[in-house]
């Protein structure tokens, strides 16, 4: 949540900058100051309001931006003050982007990490994306017997700098991961991980990751306190690319992933990847013994 504050206070100072810097400089040349003329009438109300709204609308500024600036284009008051005032404005409007996205670098707190599951083997991740910033924890659950019950776990804290508000966090994080193809680089650890503990060799640079049409929430109920939660999850086939001639591969595995909505731009995810033949796919498909003891 601090990431969040500090960016939005970032924000209010850049605009309390810019309006102390046109104030002293009409007090300079002896003239009245009005900080409707720095970037147009409404324009820096708007720019503080949209502050504000990043902690209360869901996907942040992807939504926020595009809104704001239709409304100001929809009145021939709005369109005439953007082109009176359209290099600054310009101006302004990507150096607050550039401070929210600038954001999304700011360390993220340390994952989830369940007393049951002892401590994590592994808690860095060298394939991880630099952008945005997060922390992730691994753990391999072993086999209590039969080779194909190995549990490969991945606990994430991610930076998601585009919104602060816990309205859909969650699932605009998981829709933007697909979108961009985020999952794959993470994964990587993960298959080499699982490939260490099965009889089938898979390539991590050959896999892909097929989406499953399933229910994008799941009710899990916390193993400690007993509360029930609807997390947003995704489900993909984990399918090798070097084991059949298909385009489309062959499928080895499964892998879910469950997210939990968070404030101040950041937000918390499971993965579990299990191999084909592991009992869980039928048996609890959606890793409710595991997302029960990891729920925040």
């Amino acid at each position: 949540m601090l990431a969040g504050v500090v960016t939005s206070v970032l924000m209010l100072a850049t605009i309390a900058s810019l309006v102390l810097f046109f104030r002293r400089k009409a007090v300079s040349q002896d003239e009245d100051f009005d900080y409707n003329q720095i970037i147009g009438q409404y324009g820096i109300e708007s720019s503080v309001i949209g502050i504000i709204l990043l902690w209360i609308i869901p996907w942040g500024v992807i939504i926020i931006l595009p809104v704001l600036l239709l409304l100001s284009l929809l009145s021939p008051a709005g369109r005439e003050t953007w082109k009176k005032f359209t290099k600054v404005r310009v101006y302004f409007v990507c150096s607050l982007l550039v401070i929210i996205f600038a954001g999304g670098f700011i360390p993220a707190s340390e994952p989830i990490s369940p007393v049951e599951w002892g401590e994590p083997l592994i808690k860095e991740n060298p394939n991880a994306p630099l952008y945005p910033s997060g922390n992730q924890y691994t753990w391999v659950m072993l086999p209590s017997g039969g080779d194909f019950n190995v549990e490969i776990v991945q606990s994430l804290k991610l930076r998601i700098p585009y919104q602060f508000s816990t309205l859909s966090s969650a699932s605009s994080a998981l829709d933007i991961a697909d979108l961009f193809n985020m999952e794959q680089s993470r994964l990587k650890q993960a298959i080499e991980l699982l490939d260490n503990e099965i009889p089938l060799s898979l390539d991590s640079d050959e896999m892909l990751l097929k989406k499953v049409n399933t229910e994008q929430k799941h009710t899990y109920i916390d193993s400690n306190s007993g509360d029930e939660s609807r997390l947003d999850i995704t489900l993909f086939e984990l399918r090798s690319l070097t084991l059949s001639s298909d385009p489309d591969g062959r499928e080895v595995g499964e892998v879910l992933c469950a997210a939990s909505d968070s404030w101040g731009g950041e937000v918390d995810i499971i993965v579990v990847v299990r191999p084909i033949g592991h009992p869980g796919l039928e048996q609890d498909r959606f890793a409710e013994s595991l997302v029960s003891q990891w729920m925040p």
